[in-house]
């Protein structure tokens, strides 16, 4: 091979990059262009032939002019669309220019088309997300059941313990069985009801990669649960207790997130400002609704968990303290009988 034609060749096919996007922002088609201009249509002529209808046999031109790409229009009904500008006649052209992250894209047909130079500025490499690389785990050929299994077990196993610590002894060993095989159930169909999401998406299923998803959230879940009424007993702060329904709240959204990101990971910040804001919200409405109905914003009054008392970090208060706590919710409980009254007496009148 003679190595000085082969590195002409190479350097010929590097002028440009030119990819077609779905709307996910995922790669359909590429072309390396080793030649100005590059005529993209659906003829047999053209020299970028992509698979879309609702494109001109020779739909756009694009060329190089003083060192800045610009693309032509060419016999077309649907026309092309620039930096936020629609050419529609035959003829018009427009500059593509590099936005903030120094990409250059347009619209046209069903896709996002990009174009990247030869002299422009390569990004660095991104590191692997956190969260893509502790979900996806070790290497592909790894048996799923080594993932899984253990994750699995553990979310059965904690139900059917939360299960025995309310119920009472003798409770008939059906129950417990039917508490695991719902726990299974449901995380099951719930995985695969975002795997098939995934497929939708993506192409490909995905489940084992949705299962771990929520079974490492639902034993977070699980552990938090349990944790704060018991941290908030040992050290004499409710307020951890009461800020259960808000924490699990949250690991609800991010399990969400998750799922979402796994399926379009090109919308991470978008999706992360909808959860969010959907979060907050429900959080704002939870809190009002809670205060129309009892005066207070969380519907827990008092900690629910009371373990041993060595578990107790903090002194114990005297018995005073707690009458004259008990003092102080009179006035409260005046104002609370007085209104329940008066909407009792509207009621009646009301009937009358």
């Amino acid at each position: 091979m003679d190595l000085h034609a082969e590195g002409e060749r190479r350097s010929e096919a590097s002028l440009a990059l030119i990819e077609r996007l779905d709307r996910h922002g995922n790669v359909l088609q590429s072309m390396r262009v080793s030649r100005w201009p590059v005529r993209i249509g659906r003829a047999l002529d053209a020299d970028l032939v992509p698979d879309d209808p609702f494109l001109a046999p020779h739909h756009a031109e694009l060329d190089l002019v003083d060192g800045e790409p610009r693309l032509k229009l060419g016999q077309t009904l649907n026309g092309a669309q620039v930096c936020g500008h629609s050419l529609k006649a035959a003829g018009e052209t427009a500059t593509l220019t590099a936005d903030e992250a120094g990409i250059r894209s347009w619209r046209m047909g069903t896709s996002t088309w990009r174009l990247r130079l030869a002299t422009d500025a390569l990004a660095p490499e991104q590191p692997l997300a956190p969260h893509h690389a502790a979900i996806a785990g070790p290497a592909p050929m790894e048996p799923a059941w080594r993932l899984v299994l253990p994750l699995l077990l553990a979310a059965v196993l904690a139900q059917l313990f939360d299960r025995w610590l309310d119920n009472n002894p003798g409770t008939p060993a059906n129950t417990y069985i039917s508490a695991g095989l719902g726990t299974l159930g449901l995380t099951m169909g719930w995985a695969l009801l975002w795997s098939l999401g995934n497929k939708l998406f993506l192409g490909r299923l995905d489940f084992k990669v949705h299962l771990r998803l929520v079974l490492l959230f639902s034993l977070a879940w699980t552990a938090l649960a349990a944790a704060l009424p018991l941290l908030a007993y040992a050290m004499d702060w409710p307020a951890l207790s009461r800020a259960t329904e808000l924490v699990t709240s949250a690991l609800i959204c991010a399990l969400i997130w998750s799922h979402l990101v796994w399926i379009m990971p090109a919308h991470r910040k978008g999706l992360l400002a909808g959860i969010v804001g959907l979060y907050l919200t429900g959080v704002g409405l939870s809190l009002w609704i809670n205060h129309q109905r009892s005066g207070l914003y969380f519907s827990e009054r008092y900690v629910s968990a009371l373990p041993p008392p060595g578990w107790r970090l903090v002194g114990m208060q005297p018995v005073s303290t707690l009458i004259d706590d008990a003092r102080g919710l009179k006035a409260g409980l005046d104002r609370q009988a007085a209104q329940d009254s008066d909407e009792d007496e509207s009621a009646f009148v009301f009937e009358e």
